[in-house]
């Protein structure tokens, strides 16, 4: 891969790029500025695959360097890893709501950098099978994919992939990005977050009656309605497939999911009274109770998700107002 990496610190530097070049031979740059790195990318003919980034640095720090990185065309996806000293949980949020895919702790080992470049190239691997997909599939039904404009693709820098329906829009996490975020946070002093799922269960019927375009523009709009609901600054969401949201918050706030159920509800409609005809009702949205994640070295995430997931699929048939908040580590 063609890799850049920036860090202030020219030992950690020099480590990064022994270690990215003793397996594979990764195309390395190296830039000791955030300034000179930045200007670097944006000059670039053929952008880098992958980012990584220190976030104390003196010019611009990692986090607003992100933050930059992602306002560029040809960076709207590519993963950035941030390999920093911060273990703080308000650390690891501001970098994977500014863009950060990935997050490396100093003093870092040579297994762990490969394994998460390793994934990284993954990254970039399935979200071109995902446009491929995508393109796939709308030729297969008769008709392509709707050409959106500069506008739009900045905004959304959307894709579907049909079937599964994998979608990633601006505020919406890849699911394995959000299991990084996951993991990270799990293994601070204070883990102070909380688990669970949301659905539209009419999710089918909704994309039956929709072209792709406007299909993204309401899925967006849904993750507003969620956002509002949940607070935008320290909510995280990933899509799992057939309009099912997993969230990721830093306090439960006495949560109610019938409260947030109608919240999420009345927003879509307020908002968006007359944009889709969808006769959209507040039984639709389902919200799961939430799950009080528990400090450790290694989340079980598959188990942490399972079990979000079965919390909403009894919700439904629900007669408890509130389950007691579990701990999954």
């Amino acid at each position: 891969m063609k890799i850049i990496a920036v860090d202030d610190d020219l030992v950690s530097l020099n480590l990064l790029r022994d270690c990215l070049q003793s397996e594979r031979d990764h195309d390395v740059t190296l830039k000791p500025s955030a300034l000179d790195a930045l200007e670097t990318l944006q000059k670039e003919d053929i952008p880098f695959d992958c980012i990584l980034l220190d976030i104390e640095m003196p010019e611009l720090s990692g986090i607003d360097l992100c933050r930059e990185i992602r306002s560029l065309a040809a960076y709207h996806s590519a993963p950035i890893i941030m390999i920093t000293r911060r273990r703080d949980h308000a650390s690891i949020s501001q970098a994977f709501a500014n863009g950060a895919t990935d997050y490396i702790k100093k003093p870092f080992d040579a297994f762990e950098v490969l394994t998460r470049i390793n994934v990284a190239e993954r990254l970039v691997q399935e979200r071109q099978a995902a446009l491929d997909s995508y393109t796939a599939v709308r030729n297969v039904l008769g008709y392509t994919p709707p050409v959106l404009s500069a506008k739009q693709i900045k905004k959304n820098d959307a894709f579907i992939a049909s079937g599964a329906m994998q979608i990633k829009l601006e505020g919406l996490l890849p699911l394995s990005v959000f299991k990084n975020y996951l993991e990270q946070v799990a293994e601070t002093e204070v883990c102070d977050t909380y688990l669970f799922a949301v659905r539209i269960q009419s999710i089918d019927r909704i994309f039956a009656s929709m072209d792709a375009a406007d299909f993204l523009e309401f899925l967006e709009a849904f993750i507003c309605a969620l956002k509002s609901t949940f607070g935008a600054e320290g909510t995280f969401l990933s899509h799992v497939g057939n309009g099912t949201m997993l969230c990721a918050m830093s306090s439960d706030g006495g949560f109610a999911p019938d409260e947030a159920q109608l919240s999420i509800y009345m927003t879509l409609k307020d908002n968006y009274p007359r944009k889709w005809d969808l006769d959209l009702m507040p039984d639709d949205i389902v919200s799961g109770h939430p799950i009080s994640l528990s400090k450790t070295q290694k989340l079980n995430f598959k188990r942490a998700m399972k079990a979000a997931l079965a919390r909403l699929d009894q919700r439904p048939g629900d007669k408890i107002n509130l389950y007691p908040s579990k701990r999954v580590g």
